[in-house]
């Protein structure tokens, strides 16, 4: 049993992650980036993380989706013996008051400049950004914010497809659970890829994810178009022939107007849309640790060496690479 002494001394040594909210802010900002930390405490040989959320006033804060969060007072946390600061995004109005408020303010600024790094999640960019933190770096936010963010700070160079942004010590995440993207890269920093592989794993996430904001919105915004259907459809048919006659039937259209129009919807040729989806599948394969061949024949590519073509020009990699570096 670890005597009084040595457990205060191992909770010293852990990293000290703090998460700043606010009433109004969004529950996954928080709860995404806490849960990556904890769950790499358990796969480590001792744990390294201290995680807590911080606000202005401290106390139960209120999350946009009606559950309260547990707070400490800003003030009253030590700024200078932080390892991670991440500022999460959340509504409008407690954003803005957020900003506004000069001791989190001060706390924030503090933190940041001895912080080993700091971050933001979604729209929390727009507060590192109103309080300087993020001039003359690159940044991302919430795709739908993107250009609202650069617009008003010129001086950051807003990325708006990326999934997080790196500069230094200085990151960003795009788009709500991209903070779980960003925060398990930060992990497969500190303690290596297998721990930052086994916290996916259980997560049922890849360690990275391959693509950006755009196309994750793309699709979902294509399932909820007058073609949502014909997509949940395509999706347990991709081992089959797919091609636009077969689709405009299964729609009930002539295959000119199917074209036409599901191009409008999507945005992609009903071709790149279903290559899309099938290198979704090929991917997942991939990340599992099958072999190129069944990651071709379970996605419905023709052959391993079709799939390898559609991959180096989408990716710049081979699928052999890319299970090497993206499997467990």
């Amino acid at each position: 049993m670890s005597s009084p002494s040595s457990t205060s001394a191992l909770a010293t040594a852990r990293r000290q992650v703090a998460l700043v909210a606010f009433p109004g802010v969004q529950l996954l900002d928080i709860a995404g980036p806490a849960d990556v930390f904890e769950m790499a405490n358990s796969f480590h040989l001792e744990p390294a993380y201290e995680v807590f959320s911080v606000s202005a006033r401290g106390g139960n804060t209120a999350t946009t989706s009606g559950i309260d969060i547990a707070t400490r007072a800003a003030t009253e946390v030590a700024a200078d013996r932080l390892d991670t600061l991440i500022v999460a995004g959340g509504n409008q109005q407690g954003l803005l008051e957020a900003i506004a408020d000069p001791p989190l303010t001060a706390w924030v600024r503090q933190a940041a400049g001895s912080a080993r790094r700091y971050a933001s999640v979604c729209s929390g960019a727009f507060a590192l950004a109103e309080w300087g933190l993020l001039d003359g770096l690159r940044a991302t936010t919430h795709w739908a914010a993107a250009e609202r963010l650069q617009r008003r700070y010129p001086r950051i160079e807003v990325q708006p497809d990326a999934i997080y942004v790196q500069n230094g010590q200085v990151w960003t995440a795009g788009g709500v659970s991209s903070g779980i993207d960003m925060c398990l890269a930060m992990v497969e920093q500190d303690l290596g890829r297998v721990v930052a592989a086994r916290v996916a794993k259980q997560l049922i996430l890849p360690v990275r994810r391959m693509g950006n904001q755009s196309q994750f919105s793309l699709l979902l915004e294509s399932q909820s178009s007058r073609y949502g259907q014909l997509i949940d459809w395509l999706r347990t048919h991709l081992r089959e022939p797919l091609n636009v006659e077969r689709l405009a039937d299964q729609v009930g259209e002539s295959p000119r107007s199917f074209y036409r129009h599901f191009q409008a919807e999507t945005g992609q040729s009903p071709a790149a849309f279903v290559e899309t989806l099938r290198l979704q599948v090929a991917r997942e394969q991939l990340e599992a640790g099958a072999s190129v061949k069944a990651a071709a024949r379970a996605a419905g590519f023709t052959s391993d060496e079709q799939l390898s073509r559609v991959f180096a020009r989408r990716f710049s990699m081979t699928p052999l690479q890319y299970r090497l570096t993206h499997g467990w």
